[in-house]
């Protein structure tokens, strides 16, 4: 087996279980290899760090599968997914209120490369990785093997996959006998009570996004406790993709939610939820995010959800990522009514929680509002973070009152 060696000085982050080695950490490499193989990762001193799957087209070079000396093969593969279910069941997924929910989060589980998401009786898996790509028989093999789905879907990487040097396409891997490919376009499944229809073969990510499910039904808590004290609140849901937040303040007694988003289809899915819950009062508005905020009414709506897509994709974009959230959170405040409530997210891996909330104050200054952080959240814990990889730990929450 090849080895990379790390330089001195730099293995202290390994040692303490980051799954990721960076090219610009290593010393040298023993021995040939091809992208995708399993290499042995070594300090200076010749210990045995961990082993993984190497890629000398990235520079994430090599992706750490395992801290110990054992084989990285199949049998490994299918014991790390049955300790993800049972992780599942220890958290109550699924449950007769939630059948959408994440079974394998790639680091976050051990199996860096593969996140597999559930969708009542469908299993969506998504590759990142060549290494994980070139074993997907045996990913297939173990979900069909501890779920019994109908239907297995894989869902493209995009450009990542590019990046790893494999092709990937929205496909149907395996169909049980009977079932209809046709249907997988409409797959039924629940996120805390609420129903939904999720498309696994042209919805973005594996066709929903799961992470922010309490966040969702923290959300849903808050209008509900306006309603009992009185309030009649009315919600916007920007970037709603398929109306999540929305559905969930409806659900809990709001009066009306409006839905933002710059997709069309995203925005029918929404309003097709609406219809399936029996909610009554959503509304929705096809249009790009600052330009509907830029002539919204002023404190108008009780609830203002903002959950944009990643802006920093690189940190040589922060900056301009930074700017952006604060011209959109300023906005937000600006439309939120006195004594109000601003959820407010980022889902970018660059972006630190500490960045976030004090972009936060400067956008509260500049719409000349005070906020007062009353919870700060991460992703639902079915999308688990192990501790030293900061990086898993990519979303930021912040639920905040508005005076």
């Amino acid at each position: 087996m090849a080895k990379v060696v790390i330089k001195r000085g730099r293995a202290n982050p390994l040692w303490h279980g980051h799954p990721w080695v960076f090219s610009g950490a290593i010393e040298r490499e023993v021995g040939t290899y091809a992208a995708g193989d399993v290499v042995d990762v070594e300090d200076g001193d010749g210990r045995l760090i961990g082993r993984g799957h190497a890629n000398p087209r990235s520079q994430i070079r090599v992706r750490i599968v395992t801290f110990r000396d054992e084989a990285v093969d199949g049998a490994l593969l299918r014991k790390r997914l049955a300790e993800a279910q049972g992780l599942r069941r220890l958290l109550g997924l699924p449950s007769s209120e939630t059948t959408a929910y994440r079974l394998v989060g790639s680091e976050g589980d051990a199996l860096p490369g593969v996140t597999i998401d559930v969708y009542g009786d469908v299993a969506v898996v998504l590759f990142s990785t060549l290494g994980m790509k070139r074993v997907e028989d045996e990913v297939y093999a173990a979900v069909d093997e501890l779920l019994h789905p109908r239907a297995i879907v894989e869902a493209a990487a995009g450009g990542v996959a590019q990046l790893e040097g494999f092709h990937a396409q929205n496909r149907v891997v395996r169909l049980a006998d009977g079932a209809d490919e046709a249907s997988l376009r409409r797959v039924s499944c629940l996120e805390n009570g609420v129903k939904l229809e999720v498309d696994p073969l042209g919805g973005q990510k594996s066709g929903m996004f799961l992470d922010q499910r309490d966040n969702r039904r923290r959300v849903g808590a808050v209008v509900a406790n306006m309603v009992a004290a009185g309030r009649t609140p009315r919600v916007l849901d920007v970037y709603t993709y398929a109306g999540g937040f929305a559905l969930a303040a409806l659900r809990a007694g709001a009066a009306e939610a409006t839905c933002v988003d710059s997709s069309a289809r995203a925005l029918e899915r929404a309003a097709q939820h609406a219809q399936l819950n029996g909610l009554q009062g959503l509304s929705t508005v096809e249009s790009d995010a600052f330009r509907f905020l830029e002539s919204a009414t002023p404190r108008r709506y009780d609830v203002v959800v903002l959950d944009p897509p990643k802006f920093a994709r690189a940190k040589k974009d922060l900056d301009a990522a930074m700017k952006g959230y604060q011209r959109l959170n300023m906005l937000g405040l600006t439309a939120v009514a006195e004594d109000g409530i601003l959820a407010t997210a980022s889902c970018s891996q660059n972006v630190d929680l500490e960045s976030f909330e004090r972009m936060l104050a400067a956008a509260a200054r500049d719409a000349g509002r005070r906020v007062q952080v009353l919870e700060v959240a991460s992703q639902a814990p079915d999308h688990p973070v192990t501790p030293a990889f900061a990086e898993g730990r990519y979303l930021k929450f912040l639920l905040c009152r508005v005076v």
